[in-house]
């Protein structure tokens, strides 16, 4: 799999609210999935599936102490990049600019 594919199935990890929820449940402190649900306002079982999917993605880690698991970010510093993106996403202007206009397609799309 090449950097293209890898970064690719990242943003596919980012693309759900419910799973960028649950990273910014876990931002300051690792929190059990009875936590992640006070956060987060979401079911049992849809913060189990989207952990799981966190998790099989190396995004989200596991510790456990005793009979009780902790799930903690396994890379805080993706919280800094998601923000970038959230502030981004926000900007107006920036916005305008790139997506608006005969010349909003990426470069490797032009020819299309």
């Amino acid at each position: 799999m090449d950097k293209i594919e890898k970064l690719a199935n990242l943003f596919k990890i980012f693309c759900d609210a419910n799973r960028l929820k649950i990273i910014f449940s876990l931002k300051d402190t690792q929190k059990s999935v009875s936590q992640i649900i006070n956060d987060s306002g979401l079911s049992q079982p849809l913060v189990s599936f989207h952990l799981k999917v966190l998790r099989e993605a190396k995004v989200v880690k596991t510790n456990r102490n005793g009979t009780f698991v902790f799930n903690e970010l396994a890379h805080p510093e993706l919280i800094n990049l998601i923000e970038t993106f959230s502030e981004f996403a926000e900007d107006k202007i920036i916005t305008e600019k790139i997506f608006t206009g005969p010349n909003c397609k990426p470069p490797w799309l032009k020819g299309d």
